[in-house]
């Protein structure tokens, strides 16, 4: 039998929906055909393999299943998304803690 994808994400159906929403506006309108292409087909995966449930307040949800490089597309796609739209207010990378070397 073959094995899930590791990367789980439950949602609400309305965060759901708000994502496939963000998809469909980059898979129409990036001007990049890479990220054009990139959203439709997690489009097509989410549509293929989300499945509906309930939790356990009765709220409907999705539950998704990715590997790990469609989670970094998801999250690439919806930081993309949100350009222009946040002006960050510090250099946060600054205050990344360097990797010990072993």
């Amino acid at each position: 039998m073959a094995s899930l994808p590791p990367v789980k994400l439950d949602t609400h159906k309305d965060w759901f929906n708000l994502l496939m929403t963000v998809l469909h506006q980059q898979a129409e309108q990036n001007p990049y055909e890479e990220y054009r292409e990139m959203a439709q087909k997690l489009i097509d995966q989410f549509m293929r393999y989300g499945r509906p449930f309930v939790d356990s307040d009765h709220a409907p949800c999705v539950a998704l299943r990715m590997y790990p490089k469609e989670a970094g597309n998801t999250i690439w796609l919806l930081l993309l998304s949100l350009c222009n739209q946040y002006d960050p207010d510090k250099d946060y990378s600054a205050e990344l803690k360097a990797a010990k070397k072993e």
